[in-house]
């Protein structure tokens, strides 16, 4: 008993052709895709980047703003509270 089959299949070129069209046109599309997916994520953490380090530069801003402005208070009220010589 013998029990195989036989699958036979008859391809003429030109739907070789189209079927190795449409599989290259796929991996293009996916690859496309792929890269615009990552373009928008690499653009999203850019932004954050850039927004993480200005408000960075401004807290510096601030921080030695206020600096400034302890020093001088500290200033005129040492210049007032000193003793006249």
């Amino acid at each position: 008993m013998d029990n195989s089959t036989t699958l036979r299949i008859n391809i003429n070129s030109g739907s070789a052709i189209k079927l190795a069209s449409l599989v290259s046109n796929s991996v293009i599309l996916a690859a496309n895709a792929y890269l615009v997916g990552s373009g928008f994520r690499q653009q999203l953490h850019n932004r954050q980047r850039e927004r993480i380090a200005g408000n960075l530069q401004l807290a510096a801003e601030v921080a030695t703003a206020t600096a400034s402005l302890a020093k001088v208070i500290t200033d005129t009220i040492e210049k007032h509270n000193a003793p006249d010589r």
